[in-house]
């Protein structure tokens, strides 16, 4: 026995020094990414992209694709070392622990020195609508940056011009705490021109756009944290023996880092909230987690994909009658809750523009295509080929969120209340739900597809981090998802300049989803081919 603890110590030890290795190594192409895309020169060019940060030539293109494969292949390899062997020590899994957060910040930090704009122009939006609230007292969820005088600093380096805010008020509420933040500290700082000049002409300006960028990346990169903190404690409540390897799953990705530290992207508000929500039921505070997922929807309405899921749950393990109680409740709550978030920006009212707004957009999915195959092909007027396609994603997907949960709870309600083994049985069912449901979203609800929302379904897969989907498809759906932004980025400007939309529209589909079926392929003809060999062996016998 003892010579067995000091093999499994010394293999942790092992482990540990050869996940340094691979830490430090991720680390360098993190560096790498931000050498070849530095953030102060990227704002001479409020368009700038990937490709014009750099001469887009194929090689150029190649460089960037290889970094991301480098960073797939090193995270999952990370994702392999931390896998517990049989009779391994971890009972103090501290130090993995420690590596792992501290890795995430040093990447994190690397990060912030990169550019924004290739990867998206989102959080120029962010930071105009920001200034709207608290520099204008304008109303972002009414009006239009193109209202405001075009000499508006920042105005050039938004992507939505014409077009209310997508976003509910949490989100705007956070983004005036930001904007009121950093302003402050460049008042403090000395940097703060009541002048407004405008960037790229004033470096000045330049500096203090800088400025509101960390302030938003800052945001971003706290509440990954947290959403990491959640889902260590989630795991640690219900299986401790994965405690490190939950954690590596979310914070390691390369999505999670390239999509807050570098984007910025408020989805890190809506999924923090969404996490909390899923630890609020693990903690048998069903009320509180329906609340939390309220707000969650009131930074993005997407949040309400996971609703039904969470409901049926409720009914399974609390029963029928305490679940229409607690829904009841809560829907009546998170009415009034909601009715008090929207009033300071104009009520309810401000609700159908929006959504008839971004509805309007198809892009990066199965639907577009199909919308131009209906148009092209078969001679079908635009509005009605829109409406086919927008409403029919909707209501596949509506159909999917409400029948998986039925199947997997077989809506039959389940009190249990006594040991440890049962209580994890239903994590783990809610979890494999709530991650088959954020894939159904992404392969079949969103008609608007952008890379960052793979976020959606790392974060609760990352409960479930021994499994092979975790650790070998979805990274892969995230690779796809950015090489599909840089390839299309560096064709778009070379090669396919002019060919036909429809091309374009099948190459960035196959690009995102191409490396997870590659990789589902590769999985099941390995299995096949283990099956088969091990009926070959016990015939041989």
């Amino acid at each position: 026995m003892h010579q067995q603890t000091t093999d499994a110590n010394g293999m942790s030890s092992k482990r540990l020094i050869w996940l340094s290795i691979v830490a430090a190594t991720s680390l360098g192409l993190y560096l790498l990414l931000a050498l070849r895309y530095p953030l102060g020169p990227s704002l001479d060019n409020p368009r700038a992209s990937w490709s014009s940060m750099v001469e887009p030539t194929g090689l150029n293109a190649l460089w960037h694709l290889a970094i991301y494969l480098g960073l797939t292949l090193l995270y999952l390899t990370i994702l392999r070392l931390l896998v517990p062997s049989e009779g391994e020590n971890t009972t103090n899994p501290h130090l993995q622990i420690i590596l792992i957060f501290a890795t995430w910040l040093a990447c994190s930090a690397v990060l912030m020195k990169a550019a924004s704009a290739g990867e998206s122009h989102d959080i120029f939006d962010y930071i105009f609508r920001g200034r709207m609230m608290v520099e204008y007292r304008a109303n972002p969820l009414v009006d239009v940056p193109d209202e405001l005088e075009y000499s508006i600093p920042y105005a050039r380096y938004l992507a939505w011009h014409k077009n209310v805010d997508t976003y509910g008020p949490v989100w705007e509420a956070s983004s005036a705490a930001v904007a009121v933040s950093v302003r402050e500290v460049a008042r403090w700082l000395g940097w703060w021109d009541d002048a407004y000049p405008v960037c790229p002409i004033s470096p000045e300006s330049c500096r203090l756009l800088m400025v509101y960028i960390i302030g938003y990346r800052m945001l971003a990169i706290l509440l990954t944290a947290l959403s990491g903190w959640l889902i260590f404690s989630m795991i640690r409540h219900s299986r401790p023996w994965l405690a490190p390897l939950a954690p590596a799953t979310w914070l390691l990705s390369p999505m999670t880092l390239i999509a807050t530290a570098l984007g910025g992207h408020n989805d890190a508000v809506m999924l923090v909230l969404i996490l909390l929500c899923w630890w609020l039921l693990q903690r048998q505070s069903p009320f509180l987690a329906l609340m939390a997922l309220i707000l969650a929807a009131h930074v993005k309405l997407t949040a309400l994909i996971w609703l039904p899921a969470c409901i049926f749950w409720i009914m399974w393990r609390w029963g029928r009658k305490h679940a229409l109680k607690i829904v009841l409740v809560s829907a009546v709550s998170g009415l009034v809750l909601s009715w008090l978030l929207y009033v300071p920006f104009g009520g309810w009212q401000v609700l159908p523009r929006m959504l008839q707004e971004r509805s309007a957009f198809l892009a990066n999915s199965l639907w577009r295509i199909m919308k131009s195959l209906l148009i092209e092909q078969w001679d079908w007027r635009i509005a009605s080929a829109h409406q086919l396609s927008v409403g029919l994603s909707s209501l596949l997907f509506a159909a999917g969120a409400l029948l998986v949960p039925l199947w997997v709870f077989n809506f039959r309600p389940k009190r249990w209340r006594g040991t440890p083994i049962a209580l994890e049985e239903m994590d783990l069912k809610l979890w494999r739900t709530l991650t088959a449901i954020s894939m159904l979203y992404l392969l079949v609800g969103s008609f608007w597809f952008q890379h960052w929302y793979v976020l959606w379904a790392i974060a609760p897969a990352a409960l479930l981090p021994e499994g092979q989907f975790s650790r070998s498809i979805l990274p892969w759906l995230s690779f796809g998802a950015l090489s599909s932004n840089v390839a299309m980025d560096f064709l778009l400007n070379t090669v396919m300049k002019t060919s036909p939309p429809m091309l374009k529209y099948i190459s960035v589909v196959v690009i995102i989803w191409g490396p997870l079926l590659l990789t589902v392929a590769v999985l099941a003809f390995a299995q096949r081919a283990g099956a088969r060999k091990s009926i070959v062996r016990a015939l041989s016998y």
